[in-house]
Parts: C-alpha cells; structure tokens; sequence
C-alpha cells in the first residue's frame, strides 16, 4: 500500500476555485465529489466538506473525471461555464456544458492513492445479566473509489459467550471489484470467506463474477441489480467437503445525506440457487444504518440473516440471524 501511493504525495497548486449561492468565493485544490459532497482542500481553513446543492459554479485548470447520473464521462479542466445551473468540461473534443444536477461524481486525474481510500473501524459490546449471554462485535472494512471502478473489502466478526455453554463464533469477509461500462452497467468479480458454527460451516470459501445495472444512481441513492456465477467450497463442522456451482441474483440500496448530522443506509441480498446440489438455496441479507455523533465518529446499527435450505453439516440450523449496535470510526 505505501509502494502504491509514495509516488503520489506531491501536491497539487490550489487554484480552484468555488463559487457559492450566497455570493462567497473559495479558492483551493478539489479533491472529490461523491455522493453529493465536494471534498475541498484550503490554504487557511483546511479541508472543507460542501453541499453540492450550495454550488453555483466550480472552475479548475486540473484535469477531471466527471460522471453523469446516465453512466457517461467526460474528462478536462472546468472551465467557467455561461449558467449557474451548468459546469463546463473542456475536453479533447470540445467544451462540454453539463448540467450541475446530472453529476454525481468528480475525481482529479491525477488523485492520490489516500484521497481515494476511505477506512472505518468499529467495535460492539451487548451483555444481558439475567441470561448472562455477552455479544462482542469488531469490524474493519476500506473502500478505493476510482472514476473507472470502486474496489471494497470488509472484515467483521463476532462472539457471543454464556455461562457453562461454549464461546459461539461467526466471522465473514468479503472483498468485490465493480468496473463501471457504458449506460449504467457494470462488471464486478468478488469473494467470500465465512466461518459460522450455527449453520454448521467450518470454513466457506466463494468466488464468483458478475454483470449488473444501476436502475438509480443519483447524489441521494444507489440502486443496483446483479446476476451472476461462483464456484463455492464448503469444510462443515462435521461431514465431507464439498465444492458446488451457484448462480448468484443480487439487489443492493444505498441512501445518504450529508447535511447535519450525516446518515446513511444500505441494504444488501444476495441469493445463490445451487447449480449442482440438487435444488439448494442461500442467501445472504444485511442492512446497516449509520448516524454521525461528532466528526467522523458514528453509531452503527447492523442486521444481517443468513439463510440455507439444505445445511451441510447434520443437525445445523437453516437460518442465522442478530443484531449489532457498534461504535465506528472512518477516517
């Protein structure tokens, strides 16, 4: 990670400049626009985050990555556009007027790996005294943002202890690769590793690819359908090792708002019927909630159910499911 970005510390000359709807004028270094924030970095007041509704009209002589709520791109400096409502692209092709309502991302060219990362960590305790059942929670994840592709990986676990009963354990990874294409499309490769005793899974291990599209993809919320294949092998708490071919369906939603405080909800199902094991399902859904306490510090409330029709092991449940409450920090 430090060979990928030590190339990229230099800094940029802070000569955007920003104009506002009340009449103020900023000058600085764009650094993103996502999700209907623009990440603005000054001399004096540091790093400003601006609603983009607040924007009358942005001009830099940095390269951009513009993206449209339709899929396209368009690449150049912004230039001062004739109407408020417009930003003005000057590509190799010609200047290009678009509106300000149609963007929904906007990176410079030559963005530094760390502009682009974004990492959150988070913890969890629940404890009952009547039952005496604890439940601890950890999570990490990171998301790589680029105008071409977004790369996420996320680690959570979790322990739930009872008194003269076993320490109950669950842990999932999952990591993806979604490039975007053309009209609202993309391509996304992606991966599993699940350990879950209450489904009687030592150890599950999922690869897969697919092709999907965003119905919705706004400053606001996210709306995206997939279909695709993975190869899955699974190492039961008791039983014989199995590999099996699964087709994957997968719906996800994700709303955010940036105005104070910041909160975001997104929801995810992914269903996999078994291909070779003889009418199986699973599936798998998680809806997480986060809400802004002060500067990036969140509480995160999290659901998540997983379901199989046919377990693996013997005398395994067919359905597992809790609820998180954690404390997460992003940065």
């Amino acid at each position: 990670m430090l060979a990928l970005c030590w190339g990229g510390v230099h800094a940029a000359p802070k000569t955007d400049v920003v104009f506002m709807h009340n009449g103020d004028r900023v000058t600085g270094e764009i650094k993103s626009l996502f999700r209907g924030r623009l990440e603005f970095k000054t001399d004096h007041m540091g790093t400003l985050l601006i609603d983009w509704e607040d924007i009358r009209e942005v001009v830099s002589r940095t390269g951009h990555a513009v993206e449209l709520t339709n899929g396209q791109r368009f690449y150049g400096p912004l230039e001062k556009a004739g109407s408020p409502e417009l930003v003005s692209v000057a590509t190799e092709q010609g200047t290009v007027g678009l509106s300000v309502r149609d963007i929904t991302n906007m990176y410079p060219v030559k963005a530094t790996f760390w502009e682009r990362l974004e990492v959150s960590f988070k913890l969890g305790f629940n404890w009952d005294k009547s039952s005496e059942v604890g439940k601890y929670n950890l999570g990490i994840g990171g998301v790589y943002r680029d105008h071409d592709f977004v790369t996420r990986a996320r680690l959570s676990s979790e322990f739930t202890t009872q008194k003269e009963r076993d320490t109950s354990p669950r842990a999932h990874f999952n990591a993806s690769h979604l490039r975007f294409l053309r009209d609202k499309r993309f391509r996304t490769y992606f991966g599993t590793l699940d350990h879950n005793e209450a489904l009687g899974i030592r150890l599950r291990t999922l690869a897969g690819i697919g092709y999907g599209w965003f119905p919705v993809r706004t400053n606001r919320s996210w709306v995206s359908l997939m279909a695709g294949l993975a190869v899955n092998h699974e190492i039961p708490t008791d039983g014989r090792e199995e590999t099996n071919l699964e087709g994957v369906l997968g719906a996800s939603y994700e709303y955010f708002k940036f105005a104070v405080p910041k909160k975001s909800l997104t929801s995810d199902l992914l269903v996999y019927p078994s291909l070779t094991g003889g009418g199986r399902i699973r599936a798998e859904f998680t809806t997480n909630f986060d809400l802004e306490l002060v500067s990036d510090l969140y509480w995160d409330m999290e659901f998540y159910t997983s379901y199989d029709s046919d377990p693996i092991a013997q005398d395994a449940e067919t359905i597992d499911y809790g609820i998180n409450s954690s404390i997460a920090y992003k940065f």
